[in-house]
């Protein structure tokens, strides 16, 4: 299951960026969306490799963080096999994309529901802890 589709990604960047990274043909003037899916299809793939070991597959109601995160990394992807001079933001795109899937992996990030499909709980106040008496204070410790 893909979390962005063909049209997120026209959506989301510059049709001239699109059209010269989809066609092999110089003179093309139009987004073919072909390498679009399959590049859209390779970036869920490697979220699903991020998030299966907390979430179960495939996520029926997806939040939106993974549309975005998805598209970073197939334009990333799709960018990666021509010599562009957007490379570079592209891979910063891609970088920060995979730093914050590994967050959401290792349980430091929440991608708004819990791994049984539920919203986490909000955190509340904060609960005091009475520990045990001192054994040196002030007063015991008064020269040294």
């Amino acid at each position: 299951m893909s979390y962005a589709t063909a049209q997120d990604m026209i959506n989301r960047y510059p049709n001239r960026d699109l059209v010269q990274l989809t066609n092999e043909d110089p003179t093309a003037t139009t987004v073919n969306n072909t390498p679009i899916t399959q590049a859209l299809a390779d970036a869920s793939a490697e979220i699903d490799g991020y998030i299966e070991g907390r979430f179960t597959l495939p996520l029926t109601d997806p939040p939106a963080v993974l549309n975005r995160l998805t598209t970073d990394i197939a334009m990333y992807r799709l960018q990666s096999l021509r010599p562009l001079h957007d490379l570079e933001d592209a891979r910063k795109r891609y970088e920060d994309a995979v730093a914050m899937l590994r967050q959401v992996a290792a349980g430091e990030l929440t991608l708004g529901f819990a791994a049984d499909g539920t919203e986490p709980p909000v955190g509340g106040s904060v609960e005091t802890v009475q520990g045990p008496e001192r054994v040196f204070d002030r007063d015991k410790l008064k020269g040294y």
